[in-house]
């Protein structure tokens, strides 16, 4: 009998291959919804698969005897040698039979290793990136916790080796990190370098955001701005600096695009639930957030894309929490309190 790891391993070599059902479809998707964890494993062979198909066949192929000859060794009744005279596509179809296989993670690892073909092998460093709708929570070898946030990636090794302990972040994460004064952490992303010894923040730096985030919790930090390496930032509790992405004025900062310092937000002065770090949590809080605003941390919440048939829907101003609500549940709640219609198809939302 199939586990669900089986099951939905061979529900994708079916979507590989181009065979899959609607039905088999629906299956595959309700799998991955019930286990992150698969779909993110996943999405190395999908990766593969679609690399392969448009660069050098030969090299692929190469690449590809010598996971066949590692199946083989590693059990030769489920992975037999082909017959005499099976060229041509033979490779790819023995591709999908190992793409259904209980040991996806060693074959696909194995590619990684011997052929740089699949994401994850940038220099040493391990990459952990969550799809849209998806969170998942890092120990790193130094005992640093990280909580990363959907649409979201971590470059970081397995071990840290000399002076300094780095990693890379792309999206968002909030960072409990384990302190050793011998060996600062620092935290680099497109905009700026953030360097602790043993603290507790959130840093938010999506690339096409307007601007990125650095929020203290506990402890201290020095945030290093890649446009001016020779001016240092200090943070102290309870506070937050923003950053511009790009040269258009901050909606927050008067200053336009000079970083700003200020407080983080409270959702309610009853409330102790700070907005920038509520997602560690699972919710999703706003207070006084434009529609536009709102859309897009709602896309990577329900790994959906809104699109706004009329610009000016995008300035209504909404205040609330998500929590264990379905997509259409929020979009009604939020229809109790601002008139707007909207329909659903697939995975995209139109407001009207």
């Amino acid at each position: 009998m199939q586990t669900q790891k089986e099951r939905y391993l061979w529900l994708l070599s079916r979507k590989l291959s181009g065979g899959i059902t609607e039905e088999e479809k629906q299956e595959l998707e309700a799998l991955a919804k019930a286990d992150p964890q698969l779909r993110k494993e996943a999405e190395a062979m999908q990766v593969f698969w679609g690399r392969s198909s448009g660069e050098n066949e030969e090299d692929t192929r190469s690449a590809f005897e010598h996971l066949k000859a590692r199946m083989h060794a590693t059990d030769p009744q489920m992975w037999p040698e082909e017959a005499p005279g099976t060229a041509g596509r033979g490779w790819r179809v023995y591709l999908l039979r190992a793409a259904a296989a209980v040991f996806f993670l060693a074959a696909a690892g194995y590619i990684i290793k011997a052929s740089g073909l699949l994401p994850g092998n940038d220099g040493g460093l391990r990459a952990d990136y969550n799809v849209r709708g998806t969170r998942s929570h890092i120990k790193l070898a130094d005992g640093t916790t990280v909580w990363l946030n959907s649409d979201s990636e971590l470059k970081y090794p397995m071990r840290f080796k000399g002076a300094t302990r780095e990693v890379y972040l792309r999206g968002e994460a909030f960072f409990d990190v384990a302190r050793d004064a011998s060996k600062p952490f620092i935290v680099h992303t497109e905009t700026m370098h953030v360097n602790v010894l043993g603290t507790s923040f959130n840093i938010k730096a999506y690339p096409e955001d307007s601007a990125s985030e650095a929020t203290l919790i506990t402890g201290e930090v020095m945030v290093e701005l890649k446009s001016n390496p020779e001016k240092k930032i200090r943070l102290r509790p309870a506070e937050k600096l923003v950053v511009p992405n790009k040269t258009d004025s901050l909606p927050e900062a008067s200053a336009g695009a000079a970083p700003v310092i200020m407080k983080p937000t409270y959702f309610l002065k009853a409330d102790s639930a700070i907005i920038e770090t509520a997602w560690v949590d699972n919710r999703l809080i706003f207070q006084d957030e434009s529609f536009g605003r709102l859309a897009s941390r709602m896309e990577r919440w329900y790994n959906v894309t809104i699109r706004f048939e009329n610009a000016s829907i995008q300035h209504l101003r909404f205040t609330g929490i998500f929590g264990k609500e379905q997509l259409e549940q929020a979009l009604r709640a939020l229809q109790l309190t601002e008139h707007f219609n909207y329909r659903i198809t697939d995975d995209t939302v139109t407001i009207y």
